[in-house]
């Protein structure tokens, strides 16, 4: 996979080099993206069945793309479809480009079949498809810079109104691929949407990625320019097994590092043995556990390996003897089932005051922050920290939009010299030099209570290994995120809990190891 996400002038640059480069045309190019999205839809229609096709076409390049889908449907006579109908929108004096032009005059061509029609959008006379239909939206694909409107807007509703699957080539009509599109405007519901060669912003992000179905990325050969820079990236499985560092046969428990979990508090010291299996889990060598005596009680039955530094306090985490902790700690990682009473808020601002070493910051630590944002100042250099969209609203503000917010991330990583983790579907890294990356793994039966906790554990664990706080970051969202798509590749993610996401860092890890030997 490219871990491009380009914006709409990058893949038009990319499809200029791509046709310098390999000497071909546009037209050229044109058939294999239409010779790709025709083989995908083959396989995605396999166990579904529809009878008629219908293809909305616009006048510019993405019509050209649909027209060469239809003329291969059209043409394939094993395909199980009756009839195949292409229905032009366009207004009055329509610009259409060379390439609409060329494939047009082909589909003309294929007419008389009886399985071919071609139709005129009307938005005054309804279009009737049947149920058993499916829509491909070959309307604009990235090449909408405003609102739709008129007639394509009018065929964009009509999509939408049907009960037919829709298969979008490229990007749902309507869709910003790079930039926030407004709530009023008219944008394809679509089931499957088929991205040529790169994803795209647009599709990773909650507001946008539902109008997008599922989504595949379809390798047409397209290439990006050798110097072309790309903000934000995809941070994908080859990146990850680059990352992963090779353990030594002659390795001691001192090798992997010693981390310092403070966690847990007696309502919730759930949230401190599930951090703190994460980090065991996670390849550390020795985990201390500072947590409340009445939390501590339930630790050495469920995960004896784990040193216990009790607090005086036995509801809450008030107080830190830093001279009885052990002198080789590395690592710290503090937030999971804290509470925020004012002995625990004082502790976190102790802690933030006196430590100098990244340390990961997660959970109700960071709900102290958002309360008292002065001590954001305090923060160590290169420290982690993991807020879920409400938690970093708390931090930075209210976003107007997704794209708002991933500019509110990338800012705030930067003033403040940390490494942010804005946890979602696909979580996304900010660094403090203004890069930014999606997380590629993990899914929707990870939206769990815990399931936070469990990552802070192993991000403690890899910053205990050694892993500088980019790559502990970066390599740790993506082995949780790993770790729960081959849990729901034995199961459904709807039985999914956090516990069960440790279980399976074993197998996480043995997969990047097996794609490292690939290699």
């Amino acid at each position: 996979m490219h871990t491009y996400l380009l914006t709409v002038p990058q893949i038009r640059e990319s499809e200029r080099h791509t046709m310098e480069s390999q000497h071909i045309t546009s037209l050229e190019l044109m058939e294999r993206a239409g010779t790709a999205a025709t083989k995908a839809i083959h396989q995605w229609m396999e166990d579904i069945p529809c009878n008629h096709v219908f293809v909305f076409c616009g006048t510019g390049n993405n019509g050209g793309d649909g027209l060469v889908v239809a003329c291969q449907l059209a043409t394939d006579a094993s395909a199980r479809i009756d009839t195949v109908t292409v229905v032009l929108c366009q207004g009055p004096n329509p610009r259409c480009t060379p390439e609409f032009k060329a494939n047009h005059a082909r589909w003309e061509r294929s007419q008389g079949t009886g399985r071919t029609r071609t139709v005129m959008f009307d938005e005054e006379k309804p279009l009737e498809i049947p149920t058993d239909a499916l829509i491909i939206d070959a309307l604009f694909g990235i090449g909408l810079n405003k609102p739709a409107a008129g007639i394509q807007a009018a065929a964009i509703r009509a999509i939408n109104a049907s009960d037919a699957l829709v298969v979008a080539i490229d990007t749902p009509s309507g869709l910003f691929a790079d930039q926030h599109t407004p709530h009023t405007c008219d944008i394809v519901m679509a089931d499957l949407t088929l991205s040529m060669q790169f994803q795209k912003v647009a599709f990773l992000l909650p507001e946008t990625a539902p109008f997008c179905g599922d989504v595949q990325v379809l390798d047409i050969g397209m290439e990006a320019p050798p110097d072309l820079e790309t903000n934000p990236s995809l941070f994908s499985y080859d990146l990850a097994r680059q990352m992963l560092k090779p353990r030594s046969p002659y390795a001691h428990k001192g090798t992997f590092g010693h981390g310092l979990l403070i966690a847990g508090s007696a309502s919730m010291p759930g949230a401190a043995i599930l951090s703190a299996t994460a980090a065991m889990r996670g390849g550390i060598g020795k985990l201390t556990l500072h947590t409340a005596a009445d939390a501590a009680q339930y630790v050495p039955a469920v995960l004896p390996e784990a040193i216990l530094h009790i607090d005086t306090d036995p509801q809450q985490v008030s107080c830190i003897d830093w001279g009885t902790l052990p002198h080789n700690i590395n690592a710290i990682a503090i937030g999971p089932g804290l509470g925020t009473n004012r002995p625990t808020v004082n502790l976190v601002k102790e802690v933030l005051d006196s430590i100098t070493m990244p340390i990961i910051i997660d959970a109700d630590a960071l709900n102290v922050l958002a309360n008292d944002k002065t001590w954001l100042a305090f923060l160590p250099q290169w420290s982690i920290l993991t807020p879920h969209v409400a938690e970093f609203e708390r931090l930075a503000g209210p976003a107007d939009n997704d794209f708002h917010r991933m500019e509110q991330a990338r800012a705030f990583a930067q003033r403040y010299n940390i490494v942010l983790v804005l946890k979602g579907h696909h979580t996304l890294i900010s660094l403090p030099d203004g890069m930014q990356f999606f997380n590629t793994t993990g899914n929707d039966g990870m939206a769990t209570a815990g399931s936070g906790d469990v990552l802070t554990g192993l991000l403690l664990a890899l910053l205990a290994q050694g892993y500088n706080p980019i790559s502990a970051a970066l390599l740790g969202v993506h082995l949780h995120g790993l770790a729960g798509d081959l849990y729901v590749q034995e199961n459904a993610t709807h039985s999914l809990i956090a516990s069960d996401l440790p279980q399976y860092f074993g197998k996480a890890f043995r997969f990047l190891q097996s794609e490292q030997k690939k290699a």
